[in-house]
């Protein structure tokens, strides 16, 4: 008899894990399919397009959005917004407002793509449009190494790329956003 009880104990106990196994791949592997916006361009044209992505939610899952976006587009037909160096320093949601803090690339990186007041517009509301996918993000905040203002290698945090800035927060530009027929 005292056999058949351990046997149970075992099955029972390994039953358990496997069970708190599965859980825990269930919450860590969950994925949610965001929509991040890039470029597009036509001869006299330029815009946002909607591109999904499937992404993993974790505690980091603002942060990962982001990153997406540095990535850029996995679509021949669209173009990236930001340089690929970038690094997203933290994503801090303050009530429904999205922090974001980029190192310095984003104003230094000249090469990938070119400053001007179309790129610089593109730019800034890819990053907006995203985050304001979600219904609990009304406005994104853009800061660099931490500032909202001041030097870095002799360019000013607050110019961006130098025709828009970044002097308060942003929020959602639906008109920058391709219209579908």
């Amino acid at each position: 008899m005292k056999i058949n009880i351990t046997k149970s104990r075992i099955l029972f106990i390994f039953s358990s894990i496997l069970v708190i196994i599965f859980l825990l791949l269930s919450i860590t592997s969950c994925t949610k399919i965001i929509q991040l916006h890039f470029a597009k361009y036509t001869d006299n044209e330029a815009f946002l397009v909607k591109e999904p992505r499937k992404i993993t939610v974790n505690e980091e899952f603002p942060k990962n959005i982001v990153e997406e976006l540095i990535k850029g587009p996995k679509s021949s037909d669209l173009y990236p917004t930001l340089p690929s160096n970038v690094k997203v320093n933290s994503v801090v949601i303050s009530g429904e407002t999205a922090i974001v803090d980029f190192s310095k690339e984003i104003i230094t990186n000249f090469e990938e793509i070119p400053h001007s007041s179309t790129t610089e517009t593109l730019a800034i509301y890819s990053i907006v449009n995203t985050l304001t996918e979600f219904e609990e993000i009304k406005k994104v905040k853009i800061t660099i190494e931490g500032k909202e203002s001041g030097e870095i290698e002799g360019l000013y945090v607050e110019d961006f790329w130098g025709h828009i800035g970044i002097y308060e927060e942003f929020t959602r530009n639906e008109d920058l956003i391709e219209k579908t027929q």
